[in-house]
């Protein structure tokens, strides 16, 4: 996280109300009767009392002595009111550039994905319609019950009741299928990244086979259609949302502007084994790059992201209202969104976290229409998001659940999202 809110300066309020002018006009009165008496006791009785002096030692000097004693307490309250108003302005000033910095979003160069052969069903349209369901199928591991789960029927690759070995090879078949798909839809866009810019590659398969296996397909696909060069990313687990949150927070630090391209397929054993309830297979690909350095190379973009935000299931309010300041925009203002991972617990909680912050869209739940894509799903809900942008949605909001948390994150049109403007800085004031 890019901003620890709890080490900001907080602007703080006048901790005390302007001096009584009652209290202190009564207390000039007596102040300047007090003193004019004392002249009047210690005046020496040789001196004459119809002098110019008299009458100003009698006047003129208790009711300058009261007055200074007044403005004095006038003076200090307008003092600390100057230095509370100073400070709060230079907290104001200091937040703003911090959050500035950190809220640059990053660029969506391009997506792609498939959870199904039949592209037609692959389309956002097709989903947010309804035309997409998850349904229910017999297995093919040994006869049952149907289950609500989808897998992916390749061309070419039988499904038939087997052995582990099966599944292994079924596996680096669909997978093979799924590089040279996903490729295929992303290889304009590679060649448009401008040469001197580094691409690292976050590859990762939930499947039978050693990860090893898996990169040395990887880089062999890539290498059949000749692609720039690329450098593949010793990740130790999956990479979520959390990993945008990084890469942005090395951004704001002055890191290398990379592009990154982020591949996650999930598959199950269907030969030797049944799947979960409620899971889909699906592969994903999201090719991001810094939004700046796409806008001074002219790359095209589907949209942008802006940094997501992590936040308890009963802290909901806050992770949405942070990803709204992060994207600039207001609750009514967002046009669709897409969610995954909820269960009906989280998914009531989340409506009713929305309807205080006046956030009336319905996201289109993906684990009701595709099913959970497991590993894939937080990448799915990304590449839906941009896939979805239109003139008359320019603005959709993700909401992607874990185990005991959920990210919620923005994505906009290019032309809406450009310039880091005033509204993040009046959110902020």
């Amino acid at each position: 996280m890019a901003v620890d809110y709890s080490l900001l300066p907080k602007e703080v309020a006048i901790s005390e109300g302007p001096p009584s002018r009652l209290f202190w006009g009564v207390t000039f009165i007596l102040m300047a009767v007090g003193f004019g008496l004392t002249v009047l006791l210690i005046w020496p009785k040789h001196l004459p009392t119809n002098t110019w002096r008299f009458w100003i030692s009698l006047i003129l000097f208790p009711s300058g002595v009261a007055g200074l004693a007044v403005l004095r307490r006038y003076a200090f309250y307008e003092g600390h009111k100057l230095d509370v108003l100073m400070r709060n302005e230079a907290v104001r000033d200091y937040n703003a550039g911090i959050f500035a910095v950190a809220a640059h979003p990053l660029a969506i160069v391009c997506t792609a994905y498939r959870f199904s052969a039949a592209r037609s069903e692959n389309a956002t349209q097709s989903i947010q319609s309804g035309v997409v369901r998850l349904e229910s199928q017999n297995p093919v591991f040994r006869e049952g019950d149907p289950i609500q789960a989808r897998w992916l029927l390749v061309p070419g690759v039988e499904l038939k009741s087997g052995a582990r070995r099966d599944d292994e090879t079924r596996h680096m078949k669909v997978v093979h299928w799924l590089f040279s798909e996903l490729l295929e839809e992303l290889a304009e866009s590679l060649a448009s990244l401008p040469s001197p810019t580094d691409l690292d590659v976050h590859v990762w398969v939930s499947g039978g086979l050693p990860r090893k296996d898996y990169l040395e397909l990887w880089r062999k696909c890539w290498a059949e259609r000749r692609l720039r060069r690329m450098h593949v990313i010793d990740d130790a687990k999956p990479v979520n949302l959390g990993a945008v949150d990084s890469w942005l927070d090395q951004l704001a630090a002055g890191c290398e502007c990379e592009a990154r391209l982020f591949v996650t397929i999930q598959l199950y054993p269907l030969l030797s084994e049944t799947p979960p309830v409620g899971a889909a297979e699906a592969g994903v690909a999201v090719l991001l790059m810094p939004r700046d350095q796409a806008s001074r190379n002219e790359v095209a973009c589907e949209g942008n992201l802006h940094r997501p935000v992590q936040g308890a299931p009963d802290q909901l309010d806050g992770a949405i209202g942070r990803a709204l300041q992060w994207g600039e925009i207001a609750a009514s203002q967002v046009g669709g969104g897409w969610q995954t991972g909820l269960g009906s617990a989280q998914t009531g909680v989340l409506r009713a976290a929305a309807l205080n912050l006046k956030l009336s869209v319905k996201p289109t739940d993906l684990d009701q229409t595709v099913g959970h894509a497991g590993i894939a799903a937080p990448w799915l809900a990304v590449a839906c998001g941009a896939k979805s942008l239109s003139a008359t949605a320019p603005n959709q909001i993700l909401f992607c659940g874990r185990l005991d948390s959920v990210d919620a994150a923005i994505v906009r049109r290019v032309e809406d999202g450009m310039e880091l403007g005033s509204n993040l800085l009046e959110s902020l004031g």
